[in-house]
């Protein structure tokens, strides 16, 4: 009986295991995007707070 052989192996294990690196690589980058975006949001709410403060204290300075 005869067996055709294939010439060029399948690669399907390979193909498995990059579309599983690229799921680990955006899973990654998302989580790093939210906290960018979470750190952002903090140090603006600090910046508002210390341009309130700052405000605050030239009005006074400029009263007397």
């Amino acid at each position: 009986m005869a067996c055709q052989l294939d010439f060029f192996p399948s690669d399907e294990g390979n193909l498995d295991h990059i579309k599983i690196e690229i799921k680990n690589v955006k899973e990654s980058t998302d989580k790093v995007r939210k906290s960018l975006f979470a750190r952002h949001a903090e140090l603006m709410k600090k910046y508002l707070d210390l341009s309130d403060r700052m405000q605050i204290i030239e009005r006074n300075i400029c009263q007397k």
